[in-house]
């Protein structure tokens, strides 16, 4: 047995970390002392910090009475992204990125025989075999995810078409 104590998930991030780390897995808007206890920071602190998560368009906040209550800012993370993405890659890399992901879409629909990641969900009553059952599910999740992704690399293509020579060079 180890003489040394258990270590905190907190030990190893800064505060500000901590406050974002957990104010953006939240499932359902909280409020900052409930933030501030599962980050185990101050309450001015983690106000201090999902102040600034809000205003760089990571949060959302909504004033409930006399609580403010936070969350995931869906729409401001999604422009972040985009932004990101159309910064950071040409079109011919967004293109090729776009196709990779085409292609998987195509093999779960051949190898599965559905046309979407519900008819894939749909399809485990259809099988016995608990491996295949959670593979089935796990490529269900995944499908699901590249849909967002696609979503998100069309968009940042469409920026090159809105605001040709806006784009900042990357350097190589």
């Amino acid at each position: 047995m180890s003489d040394e104590p258990a270590r905190s998930w907190t030990d190893s991030l800064s505060a500000a970390e901590r406050v974002e780390a957990v104010a953006l897995t939240v499932s359902e808007p909280r409020t900052a002392n409930w933030i501030a206890s599962e980050a185990e920071v101050a309450h001015e602190t983690a106000t201090k910090y999902l102040k600034r998560l809000t205003d760089d368009g990571k949060l959302s906040s909504e004033e409930r009475g006399q609580q403010t209550t936070y969350e995931p800012d869906l729409v401001g993370q999604y422009l972040i992204e985009m932004r990101e993405l159309y910064e950071g890659h040409s079109p011919d890399e967004l293109a090729a990125s776009l196709e990779d992901m085409n292609e998987q879409i195509r093999t779960w629909k051949t190898e599965y025989d559905v046309e979407t990641p519900n008819e894939l969900r749909a399809s485990l009553v259809r099988t016995e075999d608990a491996t295949d059952e959670r593979e089935r599910r796990q490529a269900a999740r995944k499908w699901d995810h590249l849909e967002t992704r696609r979503r998100l690399v069309e968009d940042a293509l469409r920026l090159y078409d809105r605001f040709p020579g806006e784009r900042r060079s990357i350097s190589a």
